[in-house]
C-alpha cells in the first residue's frame, strides 16, 4: 500500500510538472499538491486502520490462551541429566497447536508495527508537499 501511494506521488508531481498543469503555481496552495495531499490522506487512513485491525487480531489471539504466557523451555540441568517429560507444577506444556497461536499472534503484531511504520514514513514523505510547489 505504501509503495503504491509513493509511486503514485512522485509519479504524479513527474506527470504534473511534465503536463504544465502547476505551471503558475509558486506555493504549496495548488491543485496538484491538493490532490496529492488527498491521496497521502487516504494511504493514512487505510495504513492507521491495517494497523488497529492487526494489532486488535493480535490481541484476540492472546486472550484465547487459556494458560497465559509461556514461559520458554528449560535446557537441561548443569549434570547432563535430561528433564523429565513431565512439565513443572503449573506451568502447561506446549502443543502445536498452541505454538501456531503464537506464530499468528506475531505475525499480526509484527504486521501492525510495519503499517504503523509505513504510516509514519508517509507522513515524512508527505510534508514537502505542504511547504513547497509541486514543480521547482
Amino acid at each position: 500500500m505504501w509503495s503504491l501511494w509513493f509511486v503514485g506521488v512522485y509519479g504524479g508531481v513527474s506527470v504534473a510538472c511534465a503536463a504544465g498543469w502547476a505551471a503558475g503555481a509558486t506555493g504549496p496552495g495548488n491543485g496538484v499538491n491538493g490532490v496529492l495531499i488527498g491521496g497521502t490522506l487516504a494511504t493514512l487512513v487505510l495504513l492507521l486502520l491495517a494497523a488497529w485491525r492487526c494489532l486488535r487480531h493480535a490481541r484476540a489471539l492472546r486472550r484465547l490462551d487459556p494458560a497465559g504466557p509461556r514461559r520458554p523451555a528449560r535446557p537441561a540441568d548443569a549434570v547432563g541429566q535430561a528433564e523429565s517429560d513431565e512439565p513443572p507444577a503449573g506451568e502447561v506444556p506446549e502443543s502445536a497447536f498452541d505454538q501456531r497461536r503464537e506464530r499468528r499472534r506475531f505475525i499480526a503484531f509484527m504486521a501492525a508495527l510495519l503499517h504503523a511504520l509505513a504510516a509514519a514514513s508517509t507522513v515524512f514523505v508527505a510534508l514537502p508537499l505542504l511547504r513547497l510547489p509541486p514543480c521547482l
